[in-house]
């Protein structure tokens, strides 16, 4: 059904297949950026759908969609290696851009706006689930009222800080939790001095 002439063909179609699976796998498991996100705010200081291509659904979708353009125009349409994966490339920025608009214009709507709902978050104990880049933005897990919630988040001392890391939520800025590691926060208020009483 969906020939393999050689070792790039394997590759797109296993890109395809790859971002289906995952996409579906993230979704169930709340891990991509999927309505979780859509009360806490959060173009976090910048906007347009450029923003919305730094999120886990939307590099899915660019490794789904250049699979499967780059396999379709290669042996759908019958294009030489060098134009398929362009295309593929240019499918898989094209199908990027479309789920960020989607989040950007629809999902953070109106996120400009305080939410005191927002506020809640603080001292909440999550998860990073994406990786927080050294002065650079991540992806965090949390509950709130029972429900699991997925928020943006950056590290308060602009340190990176590792997926799986459990973390607190220390602000709300922007829509965007401001975090830093549970065992950090706990080494440094062990570290305190005792102040005895006075004498």
């Amino acid at each position: 059904m969906f020939p393999l002439n050689d070792a790039l063909d394997s590759i797109l179609l296993g890109s395809l297949l790859f971002g289906i699976v995952f996409t579906i796998g993230s979704i169930l498991l709340g891990f991509a950026d999927l309505g979780g996100d859509a009360d806490s705010g959060g173009d976090h200081g910048s906007s347009g759908p450029f923003h919305g291509l730094l999120n886990v659904s939307s590099l899915l979708a660019f490794i789904t969609w250049f699979g499967g353009v780059g396999y379709l125009a290669r042996n759908g349409f019958g294009w030489i290696a060098p134009i398929a994966i362009l295309a593929g490339f240019a499918g898989g920025v094209g199908g990027a851009f479309v789920v960020g608009l989607f989040f950007s214009k629809v999902l953070r709507a109106g996120s400009e706006s305080l939410d005191p709902r927002d506020f809640e978050r603080v001292g909440a104990l999550g998860k990073v689930t994406s990786s927080i880049r050294s002065g650079g933005v991540g992806e965090i897990v949390f509950e709130r009222h029972g429900s699991r919630m997925v928020s943006s988040a950056r590290s308060r001392t602009a340190e990176s800080i590792g997926r799986g890391t459990e973390v607190v939520i220390l602000s709300v800025d922007r829509g965007m939790a401001v975090v830093e590691p549970f065992d950090e926060l706990l080494q440094a208020s062990e570290a305190l001095p005792d102040s005895g009483p006075p004498g």
